[in-house]
């Protein structure tokens, strides 16, 4: 009898101990007793650092996980497993992430809130900058809308995410120009579809933008450092570059205007792998009216590789590239910033720029474009032929159109003379026999020429160009300074 008691005893423990377990995996709260509160830190990581970017699963294990050390350790493995490059030092998409929260801090945040809490910065934070912002100052101006309303709409197109439609558009709207922007619209454009768009769906998907930056080994256990990195991290004025505008009529109202970057590429950071040398920045355009509004907003990226060995040019010269703008006559200001992608630095450009009316019916010129020989070949301008420094070997094409030409009302014709000066150290250098150009039935037109350089000796050049109407008895010039080097 007594051992056949013990056994029932035993079964019974067996059974409450099974029941426990059952219980407590039936009712997660039971095990809350055994299972550390989240620290200040761990606080910090999932509300502040990663709410965009952590999924629903990885967020319920983390609040699950029993102490500060597992916790640690999943924030380890959870930058680990988003590491494009493994092989390499630096996490680039973590890199890229705190980058953009920066700037999203910098730039988006009002009213003492952080511009990562606001909704302008978390589709930047997700997506990147976009390619263009239109800002609508006229928004409030409406029977539906409030006085001082602000529009903007942020743009992308091609980003490199495959589950991504090809172009996405958001709508932000200011109700009060108070700087507080809620997004309203959210879309996607697939051929000729147009869709809502989820931003869940976006936000495990970065641009890789790789920043040379020191990594956070991990952010659990620095995060007053981390703070530190996100306020404080964009440095401005330490990119040195050139920026020169170009304009020319364009179509319908709007004049055309080219904007000219140079900097040399030593002064980018730059990142080896094999024998490739590759470069990284991202130009953001602002123009504003003679009010000071912003009317135009445009973010264009720059990535290229170079070889080390055999360069084509010296990295301490100036690489240049366009952008390209269209703007009505007026009066406008200018606003340029460059960012290294690699190293946080910024560089920034203002200047007043002046977009003329060309319909005055006076003889007008546009500016002068100078261009690589390589250009010689193209029959329309070609922008990426652009550039200011030539080496004594080339031969430098130059164009530019002439616009209100007089023609003679019986032959439907005119003609221009066109003379090219060239001056050095403000010194007549050489003039050129003037040119005859004649145009029928068109009171403006292109005119192209070209020129060796071998008789140039390296420095610092200035090209005058004065075109005469023989009908119209008017005459108009323009300037451009250019540099030559040695061979």
């Amino acid at each position: 009898m007594a051992k056949r008691m013990k056994n029932i005893s035993s079964v019974s423990i067996i059974l409450v101990v099974l029941s426990s377990f059952l219980l407590l995996g039936a009712f997660p709260w039971l095990q809350e007793k055994t299972r550390e509160p989240l620290s200040e830190h761990s606080k910090l990581w999932l509300e502040e650092v990663v709410p965009y970017i952590i999924t629903p699963a990885e967020k319920e294990i983390f609040l699950n996980l029993p102490n500060e050390i597992e916790r640690g350790k999943f924030i380890e493995n959870f930058w680990k497993k988003r590491d494009p490059n493994p092989e390499t030092p630096e996490n680039e998409f973590k890199l890229a992430y705190y980058r953009r929260i920066a700037f999203a801090n910098k730039f988006f945040g009002y009213g003492g809130i952080p511009g990562w809490k606001t909704d302008r910065g978390r589709v930047f934070i997700l997506l990147g900058p976009p390619n263009e912002i239109q800002h609508d100052y006229s928004y409030g101006r409406g029977s539906l809308t409030h006085q001082g309303a602000i529009k903007e709409d942020w743009t992308y197109w091609n980003l490199p995410n495959p589950n991504l439609p090809y172009t996405l558009e958001f709508v932000f709207i200011d109700a009060y120009g108070t700087g507080d922007y809620k997004l309203e619209i959210s879309l996607g454009y697939k051929g000729n579809e147009v869709f809502p768009l989820n931003l869940q769906a976006t936000h495990l998907f970065f641009n890789q933008l790789e920043i040379l930056a020191e990594a956070l080994s991990n952010p659990f256990e620095k995060a007053d450092r981390l703070r530190a990195i996100i306020t404080t991290q964009v440095n401005y004025n330490l990119v040195p570059f050139t920026c020169e505008t170009l304009i020319r009529k364009g179509s319908a109202e709007n004049n055309q205007i080219i904007i000219l970057i140079s900097l040399p590429l030593d002064s980018l950071e730059k990142k080896v792998r094999g024998n490739q040398t590759g470069y990284s920045i991202t130009v953001m355009l602002n123009i504003s009216n003679s009010l000071g509004e912003k009317i135009l907003e445009k973010t264009q990226d720059y990535t290229w590789p170079s070889e080390i060995k055999g360069a084509s040019w010296p990295l301490a010269s100036p690489s240049s590239w366009p952008m390209i703008i269209h703007l009505p006559p007026g009066e406008y200001g200018f606003h340029l910033l460059v960012l290294d992608n690699w190293s946080g630095k910024i560089g920034t450009f203002h200047q007043k720029i002046t977009s003329p009316d060309f319909k005055t019916g006076k003889l007008a010129m546009s500016d002068l474009f100078l261009m690589s020989s390589a250009a010689k070949e193209a029959n329309l301008l070609s922008l990426k032929y652009l550039k200011n420094v030539f080496s004594q070997n080339e031969e430098l094409t130059l164009e530019f159109e002439v616009y209100n030409i007089q023609l003679n009302p019986e032959t439907r014709k005119g003609k221009l003379q066109v003379k090219l000066s060239f001056f050095k150290d403000n010194n007549l250098f050489i003039s050129l026999s003037p040119l005859e150009h004649e145009i029928s039935d068109l009171t403006e037109s292109q005119i192209r020429t070209s020129f060796r350089l071998r008789h140039f000796q390296p420095g610092h050049y200035k090209l005058r160009v004065d075109v005469d109407d023989n009908f119209g008895l008017s005459s108009c010039f323009k300037e451009k300074e250019f540099i030559i080097t040695s061979n």
